[in-house]
């Protein structure tokens, strides 16, 4: 069940919100927010490595003023709401793995975070694919979704009013020959919940199975 997939999935990168002062030795990337008024930047201490990195937010008006959001290991991406209100690190901490956390905007720079988008959307597949899960288990003789060797999650696409934020899915198995491709589904940051409401967020209603997953793909012009 997804709930001991839960209990597997840890990831190795934390936040440490508000107790760094100084940033890394090396600046590595920076992109700037959907209104400009923030500028991520991504530091480590190895020059030619970014293993071991951290994510400050600066403001764009006033370079002096910037903000420690989160520490990683291996790659991280912000997506921004397009208020601004909120932001998703896309953090990649490891080859088996990949989280999309949600923060919520404190005040100026700071976000607090809120949670970690990746159970929820899993959770979703499972509870809307029972014909998969059935399939697994007669073909493999497993009773669970088999992706706790690889799963990710991935914020993609923030909806035009910033309330709500399109998460993708996907995932393979070492030892099984079953692969997830790209999965889609909504999370509503009003109500705290996944949805597969397509169609009036995003006004899309273009969807085709996908595979043996038998999932469904959202398709973005």
């Amino acid at each position: 069940m997804i709930t001991i997939l839960g209990l597997l999935h840890t990831s190795s990168s934390k936040q440490c919100y508000g107790d760094n002062n100084t940033p890394m030795k090396y600046l590595h990337e920076e992109y700037k927010s959907p209104l400009g008024d923030i500028i991520v930047k991504h530091f480590s201490d190895d020059k030619s490595d970014i293993m071991k990195s951290e994510v400050w937010l600066y403001s764009a008006n006033n370079p002096s003023k910037k903000v420690f959001l989160y520490s990683y290991d291996i790659y991280a991406r912000i997506l921004f709401s397009h208020d601004e209100k909120w932001l998703v690190l896309n953090n990649m901490y490891g080859s088996s793995g990949k989280d999309a956390i949600l923060f919520r905007e404190v005040e100026g720079l700071k976000y607090e975070e809120i949670e970690n988008l990746y159970d929820k959307a899993w959770e979703l597949f499972e509870k809307t694919h029972k014909k998969y899960k059935a399939h697994v288990f007669k073909k493999y003789k497993r009773n669970l979704i088999p992706f706790n060797d690889h799963s990710y999650a991935e914020a993609v696409l923030w909806s035009s009013d910033s309330k709500s934020v399109l998460i993708e899915i996907y995932g393979h198995h070492d030892e099984i020959p079953v692969r997830l491709e790209p999965w889609y589904c909504i999370y509503d940051v009003t109500t705290g919940k996944m949805t597969l409401d397509f169609n009036s967020v995003f006004n899309r209603d273009t969807f085709h199975p996908n595979g043996t997953a038998k999932g469904r793909e959202l398709y973005i012009y």
